[in-house]
């Protein structure tokens, strides 16, 4: 791949049938335009150095009316056609990401991946999986830029002595990169939904079904403890943030983690980030917890011996009415087994009540092709009396869907909570799976489901 002034390109419509996704609007370059797109740049931010401007549209506005200039100065001659890209291409690196910032706004993607310098740039996109753009770095010094302009407001970067960098960027998403010597320039930035996945969503989209979801509401307002396991991508803090939409929205919440990504509804939430580089771990911000008098925990994700023991430590104490986690898992043994093998013994972990699994699932047709890709509740399990794994949901690969295989302890502690026969609790559960069908169906958002299972709640 031949360089680029500005060190990104994005590919001429020839070289587009290789694309899974194209970007529209800017074509490739001519080497003749990028150096008017660099003298445009120096120009604007040399101009516009005091100009405070309001609006995207009005530094589009500025930079047209400088490359004007610049044309009118320097005897070029652009169609309007090449003026409207030519600016927009400027205006990509003045109040952008360069050439990340069409697949920035693209809001179906989750993932953005740069997997090195003159190779194409993929996207994850929530229904066509991974996708290969016709957009890529020519340079590494801009690629490595484009790593640091999005770090700085966080005061980080990366350079020679500090080639990898992992951070939560201003809007929540989730930056990983490395450079050389680890690498040769990479970079993966993972997005969130601008609104949580919500109870609807995971009906609609039949990672849950209504029985199994009602189950978990019921064992939620008994005070369980629980973990949500699977493997990456799967949507476990998704799943997580969506379960506690069925906690009173009163109830004080005390979250633990290192790397912010959950969002629940509670208002009353106080959030204690880990910071490893001033030496403060999941251990010691839950020693801090015993004496803030939560009514629920999250310790976050677990994945070390001190985050389990922290885990289990406020599940011990018995100082909330639940605590909650997410892990990586792909089923119910297997998240036991690896809480032994972090230290936790078999007579602590009969204190966790649930493991739910979730795996994110490829789908082919019969032909082989990819078709996309599900997410599935695939167990809900307790931990039984040696701290072995008891299944009560199942999940039917045949038939795609999760089926209730046994009853539990859950449910008798439910009884005792609500104060109910087994028998009324078999109806309040078809009632609420009723409830929440028809919540799907309705298409609320993530406020609308909060709003409408507190009210259930409150009527009884």
């Amino acid at each position: 791949m031949e360089g680029s002034l500005l060190g990104w390109k994005v590919l001429r419509r020839e070289r587009e049938a290789d694309c899974e996704y194209v970007v529209r609007g800017i074509p490739e370059l001519s080497p003749e335009e990028e150096a008017v797109v660099l003298e445009l740049k120096g120009e604007f931010r040399e101009g516009s150095r005091h100009v405070e401007v309001a609006a995207p549209e009005e530094v589009k506005a500025l930079l047209l009316d400088s490359l004007r200039a610049i044309c009118m100065r320097d005897g070029i001659t652009l169609d309007a056609e090449q003026e409207k890209y030519v600016a927009d291409a400027a205006f990509l690196d003045v109040c952008g990401h360069g050439v990340l910032q069409p697949l920035l706004d693209e809001k179906a993607f989750e993932e953005i991946a740069v997997i090195g310098i003159g190779k194409p740039i993929y996207a994850y996109h929530r229904e066509r999986g991974w996708l290969r753009t016709n957009c890529l770095f020519t340079r590494e010094d801009t690629a490595v830029e484009a790593i640091n302009r999005m770090a700085r407001p966080l005061g980080r970067r990366v350079t020679f002595r500090q080639p990898r960098l992992n951070a939560v960027l201003p809007g929540g998403s989730r930056l990983h990169a490395s450079v050389p010597p680890i690498s040769g320039v990479e970079m993966t930035i993972r997005r969130f939904r601008e609104s949580p996945i919500s109870i609807g969503d995971l009906l609609r989209t039949r990672t849950y079904p209504a029985e199994a979801l009602a189950f978990l509401w019921l064992a939620v307002q008994s005070d369980i403890s629980l973990i949500v396991a699977g493997n990456t991508a799967s949507g476990k803090t998704s799943t997580l943030n969506a379960l506690f939409s069925f906690v009173p929205l009163g109830e004080r919440v005390l979250l633990t983690e290192e790397t912010p990504e959950i969002n629940i509804p509670q208002e009353h939430l106080v959030k204690l980030l880990a910071n490893p580089e001033l030496g403060i771990g999941m251990a010691e911000l839950v020693a801090d917890s015993l004496r803030m008098r939560p009514d629920r925990v999250i310790v976050g994700e677990v994945r070390t011996r001190e985050e389990a023991g922290a885990l289990f430590e406020t599940i011990l104490s018995g100082q909330a009415r639940g605590s909650f986690a997410t892990f990586h898992a792909q089923s119910g043994e297997e998240a036991l087994a690896r809480l032994r093998a972090m230290g936790i013994p078999a007579m602590d972990l009969r204190s966790l009540d649930l493991i739910i699994v979730q795996r994110r699932m490829a789908r082919f047709t019969p032909s082989g092709a990819p078709a996309g890709e599900i997410r599935r509740c695939v167990e809900i399990c307790e931990v039984g009396p040696s701290g072995e794994a008891v299944r009560l949901f199942d999940y039917d690969y045949g038939t795609d869907s999760l089926r209730r295989v046994a009853g539990g302890r859950t449910l008798e502690k439910a009884c005792r909570c609500f104060g109910i026969t087994q028998e009324r609790l078999v109806v309040e559960t078809a009632l609420r799976a009723s409830f929440l069908a028809k919540l799907a169906k309705s298409k609320a958002g993530f406020s609308g489901c909060v709003s409408a299972v507190q009210e259930y709640r409150s009527k009884g």
